[in-house]
């Protein structure tokens, strides 16, 4: 009995013991896609029947929690539930600041798996952002698209010519060919070109649920060789609660006035859902003579087959018209005294008419099935198909003519030379009534003959693929990713004539040929010279037909990918390759004269096989601290754009085929608390064996001598560089952190320093455009250690916020941009030593975004949200991008882009 009473009384003072050794836990609960507050969500302590509900501002506190380490659930109806393991200290509080809480949508979680979404709370070994739907929502405003991304390292956005879908994104220092983009895990860059297009996806961020950039090699399982890094975009899933939302928005930065409309059916008898949404913007843009009118729609639904599977569809698209803005010289804007100057457009009949008109209409559909096949693997199948139609406007001319297009004005040009001269030109084309014979005499057309034509490149194309993902948990601390990967393309690129602006006919010769013969006060005279197409020997066209050039690129993909995770005690380690076997062949349809053996008909089938391989290791120091590394080397075919000596008109292609060499190494160190984290980045890539093309306008009346001692008189044309063999190395240091100051105001900042130059000097084959007449087939091009142009090398971010438990929410994001230089020009480097001086670097810039929000609860369902923007506040325009400049000209003045000035968004938004 004695025994059996000590024995008692120990436990009892056990128990007081570890019940007096307890500590408490506060925070707020958001919906993550909205980032609005969330009432009575279950806070419990799992284990105990130690638990709350948040109170109508969405916050708790827990106390009597049992000291060590606990995991926290959170269960709110509707939404994923979430745990949290946190660590309590004997009369402490943990204060967990924040915690969203993700919709309950049929497909996301599975979706993230197959487009290897990252969770940042696990600390992967490999530098990501994650744009939340939340900030989407509150910050991007009247924004492009991928300007969402401005304040994240390493990323730079470039707004282009100021219209809608112009923007440009690059991660690291590297083009947008360079870095992939997946939408839902499937991969959507320009299987020609590699190149991403967001003027066909405009209006995407009304359906997109999140975003992510995983910088460097990342942590993609899929065959993608992206040497900059991964872009993976999320789009609204169907939802498991029903409603509708309607909202009106106001801007003055690419369009005027946006609608939308979107609708969830939520989860229906028979294991259906529908989400389904559509938009227009429409209006005048922030730049002269730039406009909009575009539709967006999507269309998610779900299919809940059985408790092991289940089949989701997406489909979007985004038909849409731009009037566009264009580059001008700076010495025009000085000459205009407007940073809004545009030299596109003009007056025809006293109607505005913008000679660079996008029209564009590719939509995507897929098609998901997932398959549970036991607890420790799923599998992952996805099925997508996408048609384009569109193309891009621009002037077309006749032998014998200038440009119109008023893009280099000098001082003292009168206004009436400051915009296109429609009128002048349907003048022109009026009273140039001509004969056009054949050989024998014969008429082939007559009237008057378009001297200027508005003519369209069209870009339509058929794409579909396969992705299928095997995930497997081999056993608690092993798992494995292996897929299939399948892609075939079908690009159909044409130009065809679309206003002969008031003549009868047009005829399609090459108007810098020497052979060309197009005066003469004989208005019968016959029209000789080289033909753009033997199978039309006169070259005679009118409105809908086709000119200058006709093809189609086919491009085949096929690749097998595996990566395998393994924890070894604190440490995670992955180890990643893939196989790719590629195609690309072009089927000229067109026989010009510049390339008669060559340029009908198929040409060779070409081939290539390439890798990856990465590797690496996040080491977990504490439960806060981690250091990781990972490195990879991959090799990747040349583009179809590059691989040709002019894709438009030749079958031939430049010299040997070589595919592309990637290495890459990284080192980074995490830091993880309830109220802080950070991220230090230090990378390197080196890039080998690139092909590219580019092409520049030469000074007039100069004399350009090449390494072979050819000497090139030139009349301001254009020069078309196909460069080889380009080397590159980009590294630097980027660093990220974000700060919980109080439950209700946070800050987010960025810096990155890169070093990013050309290492070597390529070679390039060199020959007129239009022309074709090869001035060299082996020039060197001396760049070694210029810096790579068209992206700021220094960023700076920073971004604070507060969001009141009264519903409504104001930030800053400040950016700041250094060492930035423009692009050079293969004109100046040449000869070895001669204007070797590094590249113009920009003036430093700097922007500040402000932006606010509210939102009213009217009864149970009904909820209005007013929000609004002003980007650029202090109307700071400083040059976005410049190129173009030659040194051979003295007088020569760079061609730039200027970014939007002070511009504003305002919307309201009512949800029931």
């Amino acid at each position: 009995m004695r025994k059996i009473l000590l024995i008692k009384i120990g436990l009892f003072l056990s128990y007081l013991t570890t019940y007096g050794q307890t500590g408490a836990i506060t925070g707020s609960i958001i919906d993550a896609k909205s980032g609005e507050t969330l009432p009575g969500v279950s806070v419990l302590i799992q284990g105990t029947d130690i638990g709350g509900v948040t109170n109508l501002e969405g916050g708790f506190t827990i106390n009597n929690v049992p000291t060590g380490t606990v995991v926290v659930s959170f269960n709110f109806l509707g939404y994923i539930k979430k745990d949290q393991t946190v660590t309590v200290k004997e009369g402490g509080t943990v204060n967990l600041s924040t915690v969203s809480l993700k919709e309950d949508a049929i497909g996301l979680e599975e979706v993230e798996i197959l487009a290897s979404f990252v969770d940042e709370g696990r600390q992967p070994p490999t530098p990501i952002s994650t744009i939340t739907a939340a900030e989407i929502e509150e910050k991007m405003g009247a924004q492009e698209f991928p300007e969402i991304l401005k304040s994240t390292p390493g990323v730079f956005v470039n707004t282009g010519g100021g219209s809608f879908g112009d923007a440009s994104v690059r991660i690291r220092g590297f083009a947008s060919e360079n870095s992939a983009v997946l939408i839902n895990g499937i991969p959507v860059n320009d299987m020609e070109t590699g190149r991403v297009f967001w003027s066909n996806w405009g209006g995407m961020s009304d359906v997109t649920y999140n975003k992510q950039v995983q910088r460097g090699l990342g942590a993609t399982k899929l065959a993608v060789s992206s040497v900059g890094g991964t872009l993976n975009i999320i789009t609204t899933p169907t939802e498991f609660r029903k409603g509708i939302r309607l909202s009106y928005a106001s801007a003055n930065r690419s369009w005027q006035n946006m609608f939308m409309l979107s609708a969830s059916t939520g989860l229906m008898k028979g294991g259906w859902a529908f989400t389904v949404l559509g938009s227009t913007r429409f209006g005048d843009g922030f730049r002269e003579g730039t406009s909009t009118e575009a539709y967006s729609y999507f269309l998610a639904a779900s299919k809940t087959l059985n408790d092991r599977h289940q089949l989701v569809l997406t489909a979007f698209g985004a038909p849409q018209i731009t009037n566009r803005g264009v580059d001008a010289t700076e010495l025009s804007y000085e000459t205009v005294g407007r940073k809004t100057y545009n030299p596109a457009w003009g007056l025809k009949g006293g109607e505005e008419l913008n000679a660079f008109q996008n029209r564009y209409h590719k939509p995507k559909f897929f098609l998901n099935h997932y398959f549970d096949i036991n607890e420790k693997a799923t599998l992952s199948a996805s099925r997508y198909y996408s048609f384009g139609l569109g193309g891009g406007t621009s002037i077309g001319r006749g032998p014998g003519t200038g440009n119109p297009i008023p893009f280099n004005l000098g001082p003292g040009a009168p206004d009436s030379l400051q915009q296109i001269n429609w009128d002048r030109l349907v003048d022109e084309n009026q009273n140039n009534f001509r004969t056009l014979r054949d050989t024998e005499g014969n008429v082939v057309a007559q009237g008057n003959l378009s001297r200027y034509i508005i003519q369209e490149a069209r870009n339509d194309h058929n794409w579909m693929g396969a992705l299928t993902t095997l995930n497997i948990d081999f056993d608690e601390k092993t798992s494995g990713t292996f897929g299939i990967d399948y892609r075939w393309y079908r690009g159909f690129h044409y130009r065809e004539v679309v206003d002969l602006l008031g003549g009868d006919f047009y005829v399609d010769l090459n108007r810098n040929s020497p052979l060309t013969t197009f005066s003469g006060s004989d208005p019968n005279a016959g029209l000789y010279g080289a033909q753009r197409n033997r199978l039309n020997p006169y070259g005679v066209a009118r409105e809908g037909d086709r000119i200058d050039y006709d093809y189609n690129g086919t491009v085949t993909w096929g690749g097998l990918f595996a990566q395998v995770e393994r924890e070894i005690g604190n440490v995670d380690v992955f180890l990643t390759g893939n196989f790719v076997r590629s195609t690309f062949q072009r089927n000229g349809r067109f026989l010009p004269d510049d390339f008669v053996e060559n340029s009908l008909g198929e040409s060779e089938l070409y081939v290539f096989n390439n890798f990856t391989v990465k590797a690496g290791a996040n080491y977990k120091i504490t439960g806060r601290h981690n250091v990781f590394f990972n490195s990879g080397y991959f090799t990747r075919a040349p583009f179809f754009r590059d691989a040709f000596v002019d894709n438009r008109y030749s079958n031939e292609v430049r010299g040997d085929l070589v595919s592309e060499e990637v290495y890459s190494f990284e080192l980074g160190y995490g830091y993880r608390s309830p109220r802080f984290a950070a991220n230090v980045n230090l990378y390197s890539t080196n890039w080998n064996n690139q092909a590219f093309t580019t092409g520049f306008l030469t000074p007039v009346n100069t004399v350009i001598t090449t390494n072979e001692g050819n000497q090139i008189q030139t009349n301001g044309d254009f020069l078309q560089f196909r460069l080889s063999n380009v080397d590159a190395i980009h590294q630097g240091v980027e660093v990220d952190f974000t700060s919980k100051l109080t439950n209700t105001l946070s800050l987010k900042g960025m810096v990155s320093v890169g070093d990013w130059r050309w290492a070597n000097n390529p070679n390039a084959i060199v020959f007129t455009d239009p022309g074709f007449i090869e001035i060299s087939d082996q020039q060197t091009i001396y760049t070694q250690d210029l810096r790579v142009g068209g992206v700021p090398q220094t960023t700076v971010a920073l971004g604070p916020k507060y969001r009141s438990p009264k519903f409504w929410y104001a930030g800053l994001s400040a950016n700041y941009y250094d060492n930035m230089y423009a692009d050079y020009n293969p004109q100046d480097r040449l000869i070895p030593g001669e204007f070797f001086t590094q590249v113009q670097r920009l003036p430093e810039a700097f922007t500040l975004d402000v932006y606010a929000g509210k939102s009213w609860k009217f009864g149970k369902d009904l909820r209005l949200k007013i929000k609004g923007s002003i980007n650029n506040l202090l109307d700071n325009q400083f040059i976005i991008d410049s190129r173009q400049r030659t040194d051979l000209d003295p007088n020569a003045s760079p061609f730039v882009q200027f970014y939007f000035g002070r511009t504003y968004y305002v919307s309201a938004a009512v949800s029931l």
